[in-house]
């Protein structure tokens, strides 16, 4: 029995108004008795304005467009029902603009012949995608909205850009415990600087170790390493369309410990990741860290940096390190706070969750004392 639903927005309304509603019917849908389903998958067709006249995506020139994209969808989930696991995938109509976490049309189709999701939800007509005998798919009725803005042209990247070679490494830090939208956000515009054409293909994630958890608030709240990694892993398979996993058994798919010799990774977990559209895999490694730098300082090679606006600081900490040993700059890409107002304050958080757990273990005790 499917586990998941999915919400597919052909085209990407132009409407903060319609976008919402779409979302809001597909989250309550989904948590009522008739599906009692706990994952909402939320597929969103980037715009063709994204693409060069050769239909290629620029990763570096509309980066900040695709990550308003997935800041906002993620944004408008919130408060709708926290029970429900939601994952955001980018779609391309073009072949030549997908690879890597862009996927095709296609690729939705193919999921859903091997039975991913339970329903399938949309605002347009899908039958020509799904086929006219798809009896789970669903089409939501939406008030039309006269304002449609194209609100993600508000963060069309300027022509100050300069000239740089696309990414074949994208590198991201954190602690990813429990991963939420802020995480998701984070790592899916990782996994979004990896062309469809890079050459050996690689994620870089610098996961926490011990001896920075010291002075994390609730830090005896915090999952253990295996499980923060198992959890990135998943997630990233599942945003670049891996099915692969699916179909291994639990010795085919054991990672590969790598014995690190750098000097900030205490220990390494190499995965490979295939692309639904080629085949081909991005190789996924997963840092133990133990200090704010990790493999930023020990690969040269690894040519950008995702961050977020509360630790954009700490990527031009890392690039004066590189400067020190003669190193490239790393291109350091930020993306915006899901949650609130976008502001620290207002942000969601681990801590918060953390914090929670604390409390309701508090209540607890004070219970059965």
């Amino acid at each position: 029995m499917a586990t998941r639903n999915l919400l597919f927005l052909r085209t990407l309304p132009g409407s903060i108004t319609e976008l919402q509603a779409a979302i809001t019917q597909a989250v309550l849908f989904s948590s009522s008795s008739i599906t009692s389903i706990k994952h909402l998958d939320i597929a969103v067709t980037l715009p063709s304005s994204f693409s060069s006249p050769n239909g290629t995506i620029s990763r570096r020139r509309t980066f900040s467009q695709a990550s308003a994209v997935v800041n906002k969808i993620y944004s408008l989930t919130e408060g709708i029902n926290e029970e429900i696991d939601v994952t955001v995938i980018l779609l391309h109509e073009d072949y030549n603009a997908c690879g890597g976490v862009i996927r095709h049309w296609n690729d939705l189709r193919r999921s859903s012949e091997i039975g991913l999701w339970g329903y399938i939800l949309s605002i347009e007509d899908v039958d020509d995608l799904f086929g006219p005998n798809c009896k789970n798919a669903m089409t939501l009725q939406l008030e039309p909205d006269s304002v449609h803005e194209n609100w993600w042209d508000h963060n069309l990247a300027s022509g100050n850009i300069p000239d740089r070679e696309e990414h074949n490494i994208s590198c991201v830090g954190g602690t990813f415990d429990y991963l939420h939208a802020g995480h998701k956000l984070l790592l899916t515009m990782t996994a979004y600087m990896i062309p469809s054409h890079a050459t050996s293909p690689k994620i870089v994630v610098g996961l926490t170790g011990a001896e920075l958890l010291k002075n994390k608030k609730h830090k005896e709240f915090v999952t253990s390493w295996e499980t923060r990694c198992d959890a990135t892993v998943g997630f990233l398979r599942g945003i670049i369309g891996d099915t692969s996993a699916q179909f291994r058994n639990a010795d085919q798919d054991t990672p590969m410990e790598i014995e690190s010799d750098l000097a900030t990774s205490s220990r390494i977990r190499q995965f490979n990741i295939s692309s639904p559209l080629s085949g081909a895999a991005i190789i996924l490694e997963m840092h133990e860290i133990q200090d704010a730098f990790g493999p930023t300082i020990t690969m040269e090679d690894i040519s950008c940096l995702v961050v977020s606006e509360e630790t954009k600081s700490g990527g031009q900490m890392i690039n004066d390190k590189r400067k020190e040993k003669g190193w490239s700059d790393l291109e350091v890409f930020t993306v915006g706070l899901v949650g609130g107002d976008g502001s620290v304050n207002n942000k969601l958080s681990s801590t918060e969750m953390r914090r929670r757990k604390a409390e309701r273990g508090d209540i607890l005790k004070a219970f059965v004392s």
